[in-house]
């Protein structure tokens, strides 16, 4: 059984190859939000975040004759998103210190902005980027309430050496913190700087398959920042001991799927 518990360590790089692994799921939100986007004809398109292509694909296809280019902080991903047919430029970037040199149409943010801090500076700061009449779209995980974050949390206070806590305070502290502002805090910022504006949330019950489907998930992804505060022997004391817990805690159904529970936060906001 520990054995079966014990893949490898998570790197501390995006993982694309990893990413891919749930694209259909990932889409799912990305044509949810995108249905919400009351654009004809947007002339200039930034999807922030871009990844592997996941949206910018859609996007593409949904807006052919746009002026498209996706940004994104991973080497890795862009490779990837490179080998996609579609008409797209791509732009190495940390989002946090990004500016467009020409203002967009919609600016397209799926599943990104959520590992940003300070929510009241970002998004007033996104929207200036905007042309009258633009459009920032953004779905965000909101899962600092979800069994398998809190069972990481947990794994923190106690994986090291006779059950003391593993990595430093800092990163305790950071993992705690909630970056996402409640829905009605969202309304109240971006209400006074939008002609439109519609924020909404969803849980989806995902149906994932694998011996390990939610560490796979979240591994590239809510898991980064805990891999790069820990060493690699840490790395190794908390992957084992919070695979023990997600385990115990999301067994596999008859059928060999495993349940996972999934909220995620919308915002379709025009200026």
């Amino acid at each position: 059984m520990i054995t079966r518990l014990n893949p490898a360590p998570v790197d501390k790089d995006w993982d694309a190859r990893a990413y891919q692994q749930f694209s259909r799921l990932r889409q799912q939100p990305v044509d949810e939000l995108l249905g919400r986007v009351d654009l004809h004809n947007p002339q200039r398109i930034y999807d922030l975040g871009c990844g592997t292509g996941i949206a910018t694909k859609v996007l593409a296809d949904r807006w052919p004759q746009a002026d498209l280019k996706g940004i994104d902080s991973s080497k890795d991903m862009l490779q990837v998103a490179r080998c996609l047919p579609i008409k797209a430029r791509w732009q190495h970037a940390e989002l946090q210190h990004w500016k467009p040199r020409k203002p967009a149409d919609l600016l397209f943010a799926a599943a990104v902005l959520h590992f940003i801090d300070d929510h009241r500076t970002l998004l007033p700061a996104l929207l200036r980027h905007l042309n009258p009449g633009g459009c920032l779209a953004a779905h965000m995980p909101d899962w600092r309430d979800a069994l398998w974050y809190r069972l990481m949390l947990d794994t923190l206070d106690d994986a090291g050496p006779c059950g003391r806590p593993i990595g430093t305070a800092q990163l305790r502290q950071r993992m705690a913190a909630r970056p996402l502002l409640s829905l009605e805090d969202y309304y109240r910022l971006l209400a006074p700087l939008t002609r439109s504006l519609e924020i909404w949330e969803t849980e989806q019950l995902q149906v994932v398959h694998g011996s390990s489907p939610i560490y796979d998930w979240v591994k590239v992804s809510a898991l980064r920042p805990v891999m790069l505060g820990l060493t690699s022997e840490e790395q190794a004391r908390f992957i084992y001991h919070y695979l023990m817990r997600v385990h115990a805690h999301y067994p596999q159904e008859e059928n060999g799927h495993t349940l996972f529970a999934f909220k995620r936060i919308f915002i379709v906001a025009k200026v």
